[in-house]
């Protein structure tokens, strides 16, 4: 008995130092998005550039939506030279591009900064296959709910300081000082993960094959994990990439509106980790994801509400929408604890990752189509149409949730 509490106490330490080492990959991984999605178009625009120019930033979204194509190849490599130095070797790669990138002129050299920022997302969507690797390898089971909160809430604090954080300095760094802010800021996230001994000894490899983006047909239950995977954010991105038009529409000015999305992001974080957590723990993977996908998809319709009821108090924004947030961030790490409790342990990259990308493509066709759906019917009908949907996406995922094998169980 006396060597089991300091057993115990290892396997926690050993635990909340891959949370920390998850939190930070993540975090960088958030950079280079909300670089290109929240920072890039507004200064493209004060460049002096048109709105066709914004359009090519949609280009940066392509390597996280199709990153399942090489994810079998990181997952090889890192077996053989192991996660650690795949995160170096990537992470110094980002660093190397924004010194490059420092040295161009924003109104001069306006395409070779829109290429070098999707270079940085194909470097980072690279790093994310083998982060992925990482969280499934050695936190599947019960520290995959706290595993994905830390993805969840990462990746958004790395949006947040990629867009509206390098967005705040800009008037006082320009962009070449940005650039060399983000190379220091790459630099300095992956310093603390070298200063762990167990990070810098070679990862152990994991056994057999080599793995295959085909391996995927062994899951018998491929096709009800690809099904969890595209339908549980539809309607919720949806609806919040039309929320951006609305909330000027309702008279905000930009400073208002970008301040409360960013509330909006920090409270999704925060239900991640406070309800999130809490959930999967409690309850259970499947439970946690029928419970929180049934919260979630009711204050999807705070939308609607506020249309419907012509409320224009920005307290209230705040409130609802914020509640809104929470719920949709436990929602978010339930279903990814979920997916990577189903993941396969010999190819844990790519199993997980592929089910990433499932999540990107409906995330394009959903942001994609509802402008023209909101711009052709309306605000109300639109938001209340997201609606249905997502509550539908919720039962499917509800029945989805019995057919899949996670980890570890015998059918």
């Amino acid at each position: 008995m006396s060597d089991t509490h300091p057993l115990r106490e290892a396997v926690h330490h050993r635990r909340l130092s891959d949370y920390l080492a998850l939190a930070l990959m993540y975090f960088a991984q958030g950079l280079p998005m909300g670089l290109a999605f929240e920072a890039l178009p507004t200064l493209i625009r004060h460049s002096g550039h048109g709105m066709a120019q914004i359009g090519w930033v949609g280009l940066a979204f392509l390597p996280w939506a199709l990153k399942f194509l090489w994810a079998s190849h990181i997952d090889n490599l890192c077996r053989k030279a192991g996660i650690s130095r795949v995160v170096f070797v990537t992470q110094a790669l980002v660093a190397i591009a924004c010194l490059g990138m420092s040295t161009l002129d924003f109104r001069t050299d306006l395409a070779l900064i829109l290429m070098g920022v999707v270079g940085l997302n194909l470097i980072c969507a690279t790093q994310d296959i083998a982060t992925n690797a990482y969280a499934v390898s050695r936190l599947q089971g019960k520290g995959a709910g706290p595993a994905n909160a830390m993805q969840v809430g990462g990746f958004i604090m790395g949006m947040l300081a990629g867009g509206g954080g390098l967005l705040i300095v800009h008037p006082y760094l320009g962009w070449s000082g940005l650039m060399l802010v983000f190379a220091v800021l790459m630099l300095a996230l992956y310093l603390p993960l070298w200063l762990r001994r167990d990070w810098r000894r070679h990862q152990p490899q994991t056994p057999t094959a080599v793995v295959k983006l085909k391996d995927l047909l062994q899951h018998d239950d491929l096709i009800f994990a690809i099904l969890i995977a595209m339908s549980f954010k539809l309607a919720s991105t949806a609806v919040s990439t039309l929320i951006k038009a609305w909330l000027i529409d309702r008279g905000l000015d930009l400073s208002t509106a970008g301040a409360l999305q960013a509330s909006n992001l920090t409270f999704m974080a925060l239900g991640s980790i406070v309800i999130g957590i809490p959930l999967v723990r409690r309850c259970g993977n499947r439970s946690a994801v029928g419970i929180a996908g049934a919260l979630a998809m009711l204050f999807l319709g705070v939308a609607l509400l506020l249309e419907i009821s012509g409320w224009h108090e920005l307290r209230l924004y705040y409130l609802l929408f914020g509640l809104q947030g929470l719920f949709e961030g436990a929602f978010y790490v339930s279903v990814w604890a979920l997916l990577m409790n189903w993941a396969s342990p010999e190819r844990p990259g790519t199993d997980y990752t592929t089910m990433q990308c499932c999540e990107s493509l409906t995330n394009m066709l959903g942001a994609s189509i509802v402008g023209v759906l909101g711009q052709h019917f309306g605000y109300l009908p639109t938001f209340g149409g997201a609606w249905i949907i997502g509550i539908l996406a919720w039962v499917l995922i509800v029945r989805c949730l019995s057919r899949i094998e996670l980890q570890g169980e015998s059918r």
